[in-house]
C-alpha cells in the first residue's frame, strides 16, 4: 500500500449568511419555511425575469478571501453553466467559470505538529438549486425551489493533500475560517457547507484518475470516505483494471462509497458568459470597505498558535477554534484570570462541564461570557467558594447571571475560618467516639467520615483543604 500515493483537491460550498438571495431579493433563510414560499419570477427564472448581483453576497465574498490570504479579482464576471435537471429552474447555473473573485490564495493546518500550507486555487460566486425529494414508495420527485437561487462560494483547493486526516484538518479549518468571520451561519445539517472530495492514486510522479465523492456533510465522513476509496483505488490497480473518472457517492452506515454516475467534462456544460450581467468592477476602496468589518477579528490560525503558545493540547485546540463563542469567551476569561493554574480551570470548565451543559440544552440559549467565568475562577482561587460549589452555580452562571451575585445571594461563601472550622470538628469528634477510635486503630478510612461529617455540617461551604489539615490535627490531639 505505501507505494501508492493518494493526492487529494476538494471543492467546498458554502451558503452566505445573506438576508436575500444572490440575485433576487427573496429570503435566505428557508430552513423552516413552507415548501416552495420563498420563490420569485427571478428564482424561478420566468420569462421576462432579470438577475441583480447581490451586493451584500459580494462583500462577504471579499471577507473569505481576505480569510484565505488570497487575491480580490477587481474585474470579475458570471457564467453560465448549462444542464438540466428538475431542481435547476433556469435550465443552467449562473456561476463564475473565467473570472472568479478569490483566486491564489491558502490556508495552513495543523498536522503531525507541524503548520502546512494547502493552497486555495480560486473561490468563486454562484447560486444553489432547488432541493429534490423521493417519497418512500411513490413513483414521482418533489421539488421545492426554496434554495434556488441560494448563494454560495465554491472554493477550490490545489490538490495539495496526500491523506484522508488532512483532507480532514483542511475542512476542519475552512470551516472555522468562515464561521469565524461570519460569512455562513455553518449549518452542516442544512448545507450551508458541503463538499465534494477528488481523489486519486499513483505509484509514480504522474497523477492518477480521479474519482469525485459527492456531497458530504460530515467531516469524520470525509475522512472515512477517503480512506475507503484510497484503498478501493488500491485494489482496482493491483487486481490489473483502471480506475474509472466517476462520480461516487458514500454510504455512511455502510462505510462504502458506490458509483453514482461517470464524471462530466467541463465542456459538457457549455459555458458561456451570462449575458444577463454585466461584469462586476471592484474598485479599491470597495475592497477596503468590506474587509474592514472584520479588522479585529482574529482567524484561527492565529488562536491556534496562541492557544500553542499556552499549552493547550490539539483536542482542546480544536474544541475552543471550532466553537468561535467558546473561543472567544477563553480568550477573554484567561485576560481575566490571575495565573496558569486559573487558565487551566477556565480551560476545563469550558471543555468540560459547558460541553455537557450545550449537549444537554440544545433549545436553551447560552449566555455565558468571558468575564462571568473569570468571575467565577477568581472566586475560587480566593477561597470564597469550593470548585464543587462552583460547578454547582455554573449552570446559572451560563445563564447570564453573575456568580458574585449568586454567592451572595444564596450566603454559599466558602468557611475558611480556622477558629470557625475547629469548633465544627471538635463538636463532630465529640460526637463520634467510635469512629475516633477506629482512625487511633490504622483505619484511614474514618478520616474521610470526619471530612464528610464537616462538610454535611456546613451544607458543603467548608474550605475542603482546611477541612483535611485541621481534622488530621484536631484528631491527633485527641
Amino acid at each position: 500500500m505505501n507505494k501508492y500515493q493518494p493526492t487529494i483537491g476538494i471543492e467546498i460550498h458554502t451558503q452566505l449568511a445573506t438576508k436575500s438571495k444572490m440575485f433576487c431579493g427573496c429570503d435566505n433563510a428557508s430552513v423552516d419555511a413552507e415548501p416552495n414560499t420563498n420563490i420569485c419570477p427571478v428564482c424561478l427564472a420566468l420569462p421576462g425575469s432579470l438577475p441583480v448581483i447581490n451586493k451584500g453576497a459580494v462583500e462577504l465574498a471579499i471577507i473569505m478571501g481576505l480569510g484565505f490570504n488570497a487575491k480580490i479579482a477587481k474585474h470579475t464576471s458570471f457564467d453560465r453553466k448549462n444542464y438540466f435537471y428538475p431542481d435547476s429552474p433556469k435550465g443552467y447555473q449562473i456561476t463564475q467559470m473565467d473570472e472568479p473573485i478569490i483566486q491564489e490564495g491558502y490556508v495552513e493546518i495543523l498536522i503531525d505538529g507541524e503548520f502546512k500550507r494547502i493552497g486555495i486555487h480560486h473561490a468563486h460566486l454562484e447560486e444553489d438549486a432547488g432541493k429534490s425529494t423521493h417519497p418512500a414508495g411513490a413513483d414521482y420527485t418533489l421539488v421545492d425551489f426554496n434554495r434556488a437561487g441560494t448563494p454560495l462560494v465554491e472554493i477550490v483547493s490545489d490538490p495539495d493533500m496526500h491523506s484522508p486526516i488532512e483532507a480532514k484538518r483542511y475542512l476542519q479549518e475552512v470551516y472555522a475560517i468562515v464561521t469565524r468571520l461570519g460569512v455562513t451561519h455553518g449549518d452542516l445539517q442544512h448545507g450551508n457547507f458541503k463538499f465534494d472530495l477528488n481523489v486519486s492514486i499513483s505509484s509514480d510522479s504522474k497523477l492518477g484518475t480521479r474519482t469525485e465523492l459527492k456531497n458530504l456533510n460530515s467531516f469524520r465522513n470525509a475522512e472515512r470516505a477517503l480512506t475507503y476509496e484510497i484503498q478501493r483505488q488500491i485494489e482496482v490497480l493491483e487486481s490489473g483494471q483502471k480506475v474509472e473518472q466517476e462520480t461516487r457517492g458514500f454510504d455512511d452506515t455502510k462505510g462504502v462509497t458506490f458509483s453514482q454516475r461517470g464524471k462530466e467534462f467541463a465542456h459538457d456544460y457549455r459555458y458561456f458568459p451570462e449575458p444577463d450581467l454585466p461584469p462586476l468592477v471592484l474598485t479599491d476602496s470597495f475592497i477596503k470597505s468590506s474587509q474592514a468589518h472584520i479588522k479585529d477579528i482574529k482567524l484561527p490560525i492565529d488562536i491556534r498558535k496562541q492557544l500553542i503558545d499556552a499549552g493547550l493540547s490539539e483536542k482542546e485546540q480544536d474544541i475552543l477554534i471550532s466553537q468561535p463563542t467558546t473561543c472567544d469567551i477563553y480568550l477573554d476569561a484567561v485576560q481575566k484570570t490571575k495565573n496558569a493554574k486559573s487558565h487551566k480551570q477556565v480551560l476545563n470548565f469550558l471543555i468540560g462541564d459547558y460541553q455537557a451543559w450545550l449537549s444537554d440544552n440544545l433549545s436553551v440559549e447560552s449566555k455565558l461570557t468571558g468575564n462571568n467565568l473569570a468571575e467565577l475562577i477568581n472566586q475560587i482561587d480566593s477561597g470564597a467558594i469550593s470548585s464543587k460549589t462552583a460547578k454547582d452555580i455554573f449552570p446559572e452562571v451560563i445563564l447570564g447571571n453573575s456568580p458574585d451575585k449568586i454567592i451572595k445571594d444564596q450566603g454559599i461563601t466558602q468557611i475558611s475560618d480556622d477558629s470557625e472550622l475547629e469548633n465544627i470538628i471538635k463538636e463532630i469528634i465529640t460526637n463520634n467516639p467510635k469512629a475516633v477510635a477506629d482512625y487511633k486503630s490504622g483505619n484511614e478510612k474514618a478520616l474521610g467520615f470526619f471530612v464528610g461529617q464537616v462538610m454535611a455540617a456546613t451544607k458543603g461551604q467548608a474550605n475542603p483543604g482546611k477541612t483535611n489539615q485541621l481534622v488530621l490535627k484536631l484528631l491527633g490531639d485527641n
